[in-house]
Formats: structure tokens, C-alpha cells, sequence
């Protein structure tokens, strides 16, 4: 019986990312050219694109927060967050995903369907890579608020790019949110903004 079960969430997490793959086909993350600043966090450091605007947080754990432009002829732009813990705190690289994904609903308000993936960046002068797990999710995102007794807002037609680095002396957790043309249009932009990480230059 065990088995059946394991097979059968199996088999609903591929069709899941299926049907993901369906709806938004990948750009080529090589077509993507990245520029900008240097944004460093813990021991580690990505580049991060120069159009983005980058924002002031009260909350300590929040150590890098940007606004994304609109696409040409929308309104509405993104949000991309960086929360870093320290060593030992945050929460497991699965307990994030699986967080991330229950803010995401389909049409029936179940969770939506969600595409993770695991990879690792290659060592770089005799440093290990990084393991590297990101989630690609689309539906009705349950914003939280951060006021006492709000509850969340939902917005439809909303995507959700979450990515865990996983580092020794802590891990760094992005998250990038926005209409779901938006979110589309910039995985292969997030996708190389993650995989510029390394330690941080001497």
C-alpha cells in the first residue's frame, strides 16, 4: 500500500510539472543577458539586473527587496525578496517550497500545480558548487499581509519563483512574485540571477 501511495504522488507532481511546461514553454536562459550590481549576502554573492529597483525593509531577515518594472503595456510590476537567517535557521529547503506552494491555488482552490527542480552550480577554485533547489508555480497567490489581523489578499493570475541556495554558514532564499505574464517572461532572468552565485570576492 505504501508504494501505491508513493507512486501515485509521484505521478501527480510530474503531471504537475507538465502541465506547467505546457502552459509557460521555457526561453533559453543563454538568450538572457545579465548586468548589474553585485548584491552580496552572507558569504555569498549574485548579480542582480541593474533595471531592478531596489527597495528599503524594516524586517531583518529580509536582506535584499526590489521592485520589477511592468512588462511594456502593463500596469502592474513584481516583487523580489531575499530572506537570510543565518546558519542553522530558516527552515529546510523543502519546508520553504512546500510553504511557497501553499500560497499558490488553481481555479478549484486546491494547491496549483508546481515545477521543482534540483541542480547544482559547478566549484569554482577548489570551492564546492552550491546545491540549488527552485520552484516555478502559477495560480492565485495569497499575499500575506504584514499587518496584525489582515488577512491575506489574493491575487489571480499570479506566478511565484522561488529558489534555496544551500550554504554551510546559511541559506539564502529568494522569492520573486508577480502577474503571470511577468513571472514567465523573467525565468530565464531568474534562472541566471540564481545560478551567478558565488562566494563572495575577496
Amino acid at each position: 500500500m505504501r508504494w501505491v501511495i508513493v507512486c501515485v504522488v509521484g505521478i501527480i507532481l510530474i503531471a504537475g510539472e507538465q502541465a506547467v511546461r505546457a502552459a509557460h514553454p521555457k526561453t533559453s536562459d543563454t538568450d538572457v543577458a545579465l548586468s548589474g550590481p553585485v548584491f552580496k549576502v552572507g558569504t555569498l554573492q549574485f548579480i542582480v539586473p541593474s533595471k531592478w529597483i531596489a527597495e528599503p525593509s524594516n524586517n531583518p531577515a529580509r536582506v535584499g527587496q526590489w521592485s520589477v518594472p511592468p512588462l511594456h503595456g502593463e500596469s502592474e510590476g513584481g516583487e523580489v525578496v531575499v530572506f537570510f537567517f543565518g546558519p542553522g535557521l530558516g527552515g529546510s529547503t523543502k519546508d520553504n517550497i512546500e510553504a511557497w506552494i501553499g500560497t499558490m491555488f488553481n481555479a478549484e482552490g486546491h494547491p496549483a500545480a508546481a515545477e521543482v527542480k534540483t541542480h547544482g552550480t559547478a566549484s569554482l577554485n577548489s570551492m564546492p558548487g552550491f546545491k540549488i533547489s527552485q520552484v516555478v508555480i502559477f495560480g492565485t497567490y495569497n499575499q500575506v499581509v504584514p499587518l496584525p489581523g489582515v488577512p491575506p489578499r489574493a491575487q489571480p493570475n499570479y506566478g511565484l519563483l522561488g529558489a534555496v541556495i544551500e550554504n554551510p554558514r546559511g541559506n539564502i532564499y529568494w522569492r520573486f512574485t508577480g502577474p503571470e505574464p511577468l513571472i514567465t517572461a523573467n525565468i530565464p532572468l531568474f534562472n541566471k540571477i540564481i545560478d551567478s552565485v558565488k562566494p563572495q570576492d575577496k
